[in-house]
């Protein structure tokens, strides 16, 4: 399979032609690994310096819903803005992935949730 053509099935978000070719899946993955790395990572790391300068007091529910609201946010932004880069989010494993992984690093955002309930 040609490079373009690879390319080309990786970039058609909303559609399962990625899904034909490893290689093409394998680029698609990639495309939504990245950014949710990205915003993860920086969504957990302002919360925590948040946190640590006290801004919203003592209390963690205030971290808790202020991380939801920004994650709410994050994920209208990207459905105004991406609106098929989002339609895969649950029908394919490579928007499912996006998910899994803004979500698995934000291991504050889960911890202080495990604390407020504990």
């Amino acid at each position: 399979m040609k490079l373009l053509n690879i390319i080309q099935r990786a970039t058609d978000f909303g559609t399962l032609r990625s899904r034909t070719n490893f290689f093409s899946f394998t680029l698609k993955c990639l495309f939504y690994i990245i950014p949710a790395i990205i915003l993860g990572h920086y969504t957990d790391i302002y919360i925590g310096k948040v946190k640590q300068d006290k801004a919203l007091g003592d209390n963690d529910i205030y971290y808790i819903l202020l991380q939801t609201l920004i994650n709410i946010s994050t994920f209208y932004i990207i459905l105004i803005f991406f609106s098929d880069f989002t339609s895969e989010f649950q029908a394919t494993i490579a928007g499912s992935y996006f998910i899994v992984i803004y979500f698995g690093l934000q291991s504050n955002y889960i911890n202080m949730i495990k604390e407020y309930i504990s």
